[in-house]
């Protein structure tokens, strides 16, 4: 009777929990105005499209376009390009919708590229001059340093020249507005981006709106012209926390809301990002860069500007999730005689594990940008499978299960429970050591995954704890508390501690890291000090690399002068290769070949490369060899002795 009483009473904290995030957490404010927006930013790719697919063929059709602008017709008269090459229909099917635009002109690095968008807008805007509100050339170049001021300004006068009749502008980041202020004298007026989520001090959602209104007034202020548009202001529906700045459904709706409803009442020109989400900013921006628009990338209103806002519309698919879950692990209660403490144990985490389980799942729907992210999520959700099933069976039996060395499971061939909860241990805490140094090296775009990491970290706590002196741990996991410890540090200092899921994420960390020390307290640094040796040298060589060539400012701005030179062909080999990929890639076949091999000098190779990979914005590649390496180098016998 006590277990039947324990699952219901389980189940219904479930259904509670998903009712409060489902239907609780509801944005309930009524539209008070149906006046149209202002300007909305348009790019017409669908789901599965970007513009990176023009070179491989790709062809916007003007249906799409018009089925597009039909939609926003009704929300605005007014939407912003980027680009034209590719888009020429837009302006057309514009004009037919009697709407106004501001025509964008991208201006790259790319010589040729941004002299093709040149002929394309003039093009256009002397084909449709009535549907031009303005022209935009360039879209935050001078904050990516695409290019020069000067060679900005040169752009600008360009088409100013080509178009007399035309105003004339440049959009960025409002800081670079004040740091190139005579950008601002070459164009009819000043066109900023206010985005309080990506501001370096990140604003939370209480604070953006007057944020935004007091850069504005600074802005106007120090360049002395009140003709300012926004260009961009909105928040994103979902993605990672920045600070106390957190992105969800509800406040992207508070946003906006809040903001058309000051603009209107200050007389301020506006933009807002964007009409519809575009998943393929993910890939650059990590997932928050998908989820800025008022619609979905299925052209669905996702209520940012009237009626009520929730942050789980598919709470009810998530709570019959979970209570599956739940329920299916009761069935370890079958014909098992359990205490009561125990049984209120095993319910708590049972029901706990199926929340969490669910939310992870909600957030890889979002976060998951490409196959390789989808197949790490497809492995960290079978390692957690097992070990929310194992912990509630050592829980069920009402014991604590002993450690089984590796060494044991491979060569004396012990395959018991107690040896694969072993191996799950090992490779939980092995991703939780990829992720921190993912996160630590460059954790911009990367989400936390505290909701299923939750699960193996309170799971080896409850189930290992203080009781690891028996643990056969060496090197590795000495060398990995070591680790965990330095790049939470790493983490607290860059995320700050208002930021939840970062502390979480740490906790979690220092959770593994806690059963690490105590495993490994009868183990000294001192015989590992060669190794500590190597890996000073090699990130010693990789930071002089990427400070001194790939992320030195000065170099940068000499290269926009003058690209030619030695240092300036380096830079600019460098950063493909990262973008591509390349460190990484070169890196995970070293360690591949290591593997096989079981050579010391490979091995040594594959960690050198890991770091480069790691310095070299290869992060999660990189992440994942230097992890491997360490393991081959510090558990394979004929290796570690000389390490």
């Amino acid at each position: 009777m006590k277990k039947i009483f324990a699952i219901l009473a389980g189940s219904g904290v479930i259904v509670l929990f998903w009712l409060f995030l489902g239907e609780g957490l509801m944005l309930k404010e009524p539209t008070k105005s149906n006046t149209k927006l202002q300007c909305i930013s348009y790019a017409p790719f669908a789901k599965d499209d970007s513009p990176f697919d023009f070179d491989a063929g790709l062809v916007i059709s003007e249906k799409q376009i018009r089925d597009d602008l039909t939609l926003l017709s009704r929300y605005t008269n007014c939407i912003r390009t980027y680009s034209t090459v590719g888009l020429e229909a837009i302006p057309k099917v514009v004009k037919e919708l009697d709407m106004k635009m501001y025509m964008g002109m991208w201006v790259s690095s790319d010589a040729l590229s941004t002299e093709k968008e040149f002929v394309t807008l003039v093009k256009l805007a002397k084909t449709y001059p009535e549907v031009i509100r303005a022209v935009i050339v360039g879209n935050e170049v001078l904050l990516r340093g695409d290019t020069s001021a000067a060679q900005l300004t040169d752009y600008i006068q360009k088409v100013k020249k080509a178009l007399p009749n035309v105003p004339v502008t440049y959009a960025d980041v409002w800081e670079f507005w004040l740091k190139y202020p005579k950008v601002a004298q070459s164009t009819d007026f000043v066109t900023i981006h206010i985005l309080p989520y990506w501001e370096d001090d990140p604003m939370n959602i209480e604070d953006a709106i007057t944020h935004l209104k007091e850069v504005r007034e600074e802005v106007q202020k120090t360049l002395g012209k009140s003709d300012i548009l926004i260009g961009e202001t909105g928040w994103p529906s979902e993605g990672r926390m920045r600070e106390d700045a957190f992105p969800s459904k509800i406040n992207q709706a508070l946003f906006v809301r809040e903001f058309v409803k000051l603009a209107e009442e200050k007389g301020w020109k506006y933009n807002l990002i964007e009409a519809f989400d575009q998943p393929w900013k993910r890939v650059n921006e990590g997932a928050v860069g998908g989820f800025w628009g008022l619609f979905d990338a299925d052209r669905n209103d996702k209520k940012v500007l009237h009626g009520d806002v929730s942050n789980f519309l598919n709470y009810k698919s998530l709570a019959w999730g979970s209570a599956l879950l739940f329920l299916t692990f009761s069935l370890l209660l079958v014909n098992q005689r359990i205490e009561n403490k125990t049984l209120l144990v095993f319910s708590t985490m049972n029901a706990l594990f199926a929340v969490l389980f669910m939310l992870q799942m909600e957030q890889y729907s979002v976060t998951l940008r490409s196959n390789f992210e989808f197949l790490w999520a497809l492995f960290v959700v079978v390692v957690h499978l097992l070990i929310y099933f194992l912990s509630l069976f050592f829980i069920s039996k009402g014991k604590k299960p002993f450690f089984v060395s590796l060494d044991d499971v491979f060569t004396n061939k012990i395959f018991t429970p107690e040896a694969l909860l072993s191996l799950l241990f090992l490779a939980s805490f092995m991703l939780v050591l990829i992720c921190n140094l993912a996160l630590a090296f460059e954790g911009r775009y990367r989400n936390f995954e505290v909701y299923i990491f939750a699960i193996s970290a309170l799971s080896f706590l409850y189930l290992y704890g203080k009781n690891t002196q028996d643990f056969v741990l060496g090197r590795f996991e000495k060398v990995s508390f070591l680790i965990l410890i330095l790049t939470s540090v790493v983490i607290v200092l860059k995320e700050g501690y208002l930021n939840l899921f970062a502390d979480v994420w740490v906790l979690i960390a220092l959770g593994f890291a806690f059963i690490l020390y105590n495993a490994t307290q009868k183990l000294h640094y001192s015989k590992m000090k060669k190794l500590f040796v190597y890996l000073g040298a090699f990130f010693a060589f990789f930071a002089a690399l990427r400070f001194g060539i790939l992320s030195n400012k000065a170099l940068l701005e000499s290269c926009q002068l003058q690209q030619d030179t030695y240092l300036c062909e380096i830079k600019s080999a460098l950063g493909l290769a990262a973008y591509l990929d390349v460190f990484g890639s070169v890196a995970f076949t070293a360690v591949l070949l290591a593997l096989f091999m079981k050579h010391k000098g490979m091995m040594l190779l594959a960690l050198f490369l890991s770091v480069g990979a790691l310095m070299l914005f290869n992060t999660l590649l990189g992440s994942i060899v230097f992890v491997s390496s360490l393991f081959l180098l510090t558990k394979n016998e004929k290796t570690q002795l000389s390490i």
